[in-house]
């Protein structure tokens, strides 16, 4: 019986990966183009890269990978200093069949200014590209393979698929509001909608389509005392009939400020809602800021996972170049 339901578990597992949703990871806060295109040249610098790794399942069946990469450039055309770019890259692969997800995205955000000190903005952000999708059918094992005795892959399977994979556009836009209340006290909120075009998702010949995603959010940067912030955030994600609530908080400890020398180490604990309780550790070093986090998980599948979860690791590095100023002085008059 135990076997039994191990077994389940894990097939369902891999059925939900099959209804075709997207990715996600439990720091969302650090995956910033995934989160919402219009945080592109949401940051304080010239240039961010930014990547993102999560290692999923590995405790219960094949391992669910995801990486993600992307890096933005603020103000590239001299004319429009509020235009930002974004190239956005991720790949996932899940479940026993190896179901990749593949895409590639360019954003394009704009920010509005509402005051001049840039202590209210609004970001308006589109992205676009390719997303291929395929699986490896001769990974699975089906009951004509037996022989009576034990499995044979070289037997027919007796399946008719019509291909292993496809690829498709995609849109996706969204919206950010970020607001300075005073120094370190500041508030962000936004939403996004992505697979605005839902294309179709059927590896056979009938019409699947990609159901939309929403992501709506809110996050904090909230003085303490003089070393220590208190940074919440809140995500609510809804695709189809699959919803997502993640919610917690780090502190921030300020072990020393100023230029690019900025130290910070933080500590986090947050809830995904009826799936995993995460815990979150994070380091800032000059230009570097590094976050760790492992799910340890409280769903049904706890009696096959053993509350093991995932484990994530999310980099950023930011590039902050100065452009010298130059000007131009009328020479003085010479008088004879």
């Amino acid at each position: 019986m135990r076997k039994f339901i191990l077994s389940f578990l894990i097939f369902a597992a891999m059925d939900a990966s099959l209804s075709a949703q997207d990715i996600h990871f439990s720091q969302f806060n650090r995956s910033y183009l995934n989160l919402n295109p219009a945080l592109v040249g949401d940051f304080n610098g010239t240039h961010r890269f930014n990547a993102n790794y999560r290692n999923q399942w590995s405790a219960v069946s094949e391992p669910f990978e995801t990486i993600s990469f992307s890096a933005e450039t603020k103000a590239p055309f001299r004319n429009l200093k509020d235009l930002h770019l974004g190239l956005l890259f991720y790949n996932d692969e899940a479940g026993q069949g190896g179901l990749q997800t593949t895409q590639i995205n360019f954003s394009l955000a704009y920010a509005f200014k509402f005051k001049e000190d840039s202590s209210l903005v609004a970001n308006f952000g589109i992205q676009t590209g390719l997303n291929s999708r395929s699986i490896n059918f001769d990974a699975f094992s089906f009951d004509r393979q037996f022989d009576g005795n034990q499995f044979n892959p070289n037997l027919g399977n007796g399946e008719n698929f019509d291909r292993s994979s496809f690829n498709h556009t995609n849109l996706h836009a969204g919206f950010n509001l970020f607001y300075k209340v005073a120094n370190r006290k500041t508030f962000k909120a936004g939403f996004a909608f992505f697979n605005l075009n839902q294309a179709n998702q059927s590896f056979q010949g009938s019409n699947i389509p990609l159901d939309q995603r929403t992501n709506y959010y809110i996050e904090a940067d909230y003085y303490i005392s003089e070393k220590l912030d208190l940074l919440p955030a809140l995500l609510y994600s809804q695709q189809g009939p699959f919803e997502e609530l993640v919610y917690g908080s780090s502190i921030r400890y300020r072990l020393k400020q100023g230029g690019f020398n900025k130290q910070n180490v933080y500590l986090g604990i947050w809830q995904r809602n009826e799936d995993a309780l995460i815990a979150s550790l994070g380091l800032d070093y000059r230009q570097w800021n590094v976050g760790v986090s492992y799910d340890i998980n409280t769903s049904g599948l706890e009696v096959a996972s053993n509350n093991r979860g995932g484990l994530e690791v999310a980099v950023t590095y930011i590039i902050q170049t100065f452009k010298p100023v130059i000007r131009r002085y009328k020479s003085c008059p010479v008088y004879l």
